[in-house]
């Protein structure tokens, strides 16, 4: 019996690469996608040429399966993102929310993307998000917990994995938040995931194309060095404690959120590309997930895919009893 996440993308590997705005570019979604696993584009804030420009500079690399990612959510972005998917038509499209689903707006772009013989990868943070997305006909659902790098979500990972499993036996189901090691897929796998996404554990790869320094912040860090900024505006994410956290963080303890909100907005705009790019990991924002103490190495892509899978396929052949 094969494994559905891979029969229902196409891929060898059940590991996704999660979508990283200015960090997963080109270089580490087709390594990723070359190694059998599926590399996505963080292409939701992206514009439509820039899009297709990565989408061709991946097709230089392999001709595997990879994703494109773009956000559902009504806004001016979306259907110039969605303009270029189509276009570009990579085998994913990789549909993230930063707000509830609602069904019909959602059914509308799924079928546009399976009209274009194009996969939905849906993103969940809720067991409401997963249900809509399976109504409107999502191939495959990953559950994004709330120790998972990027924009801070609500439901702890291991609690969302549970509900979807239970309330979706008959989808594929791939468990994202907080993984870096073959003992934690092992684990996920008994408790009902297909495969696995990670973001942060891809960010400290050889092909990663961002700054050294924030691979090496990445690695140094440790779980105690993550912190939740931008509370106020509604969209917290995770980063490595520095100067720029530690002054947002103080923003929020020092004003109302009303006024602290603005201020967090002009302070981090153009703070990820600051550190991916820049190289400056004190006053850029690097968005590493609470998983970064478990992360020990900058290892090529391929050990984060086949490596990783043979170690995960071991720990699941050995025989486990409680008495």
């Amino acid at each position: 019996m094969g494994n559905r996440v891979c029969d229902a993308l196409g891929i060898e590997y059940p590991v996704i690469q999660g979508a990283m705005a200015w960090t997963s570019m080109a270089p580490l979604v087709g390594a990723v996608s070359k190694a059998g696993g599926l590399g996505t584009l963080g292409s939701g804030f992206m514009p439509p040429e820039i899009i297709l420009a990565q989408m061709a500079e991946v097709r230089k690399i392999t001709d595997k399966p990879f994703a494109s990612n773009l956000f559902i959510d009504p806004t001016p972005m979306l259907e110039p993102c969605v303009g270029a998917i189509l276009e570009g038509k990579p085998a994913v499209a990789y549909i993230d929310s930063l707000n509830l689903l609602e069904y019909d707006f959602t059914k509308k772009y799924y079928d546009k993307f399976h009209e274009a013989g194009i996969k939905v990868v849906a993103k969940v943070n809720y067991l409401e998000d997963a249900l809509v997305a399976a109504k409107a006909g999502a191939d495959v659902i990953i559950t994004k917990g709330f120790e998972g790098g990027g924009h801070v979500t609500k439901v702890s990972a291991r609690v969302l994995l549970a509900e979807v499993v239970e309330a979706l036996p008959d989808i594929p189901v791939v468990a994202s938040g907080g993984i870096a090691t073959p003992r934690q897929a092992a684990g996920l796998t008994v408790q009902g995931a297909d495969g696995i996404e990670m973001g942060s554990a891809f960010m400290a790869t050889q092909e990663c194309p961002i700054h050294p320094n924030c691979k090496e912040a990445v690695v140094k860090a440790t779980d105690r060095d993550i912190v939740a900024a931008g509370q106020s505006t509604g969209e917290p994410s995770w980063q490595i404690r520095n100067s720029l956290a530690e002054e947002l963080i103080k923003l929020e303890a020092d004003l109302p959120w009303s006024e602290a909100a603005d201020k967090i907005r002009e302070i981090s705009q153009g703070s990820l590309r600051i550190a991916s790019l820049e190289g400056d990991v004190d006053r850029g924002g690097v968005m590493c997930g609470q998983v970064a103490g478990l992360i020990h190495d900058i290892p090529p892509v391929e050990d984060r895919v086949v490596k990783f899978c043979k170690e995960w396929e071991e720990l699941l052949k050995k025989q486990y009893s409680l008495f």
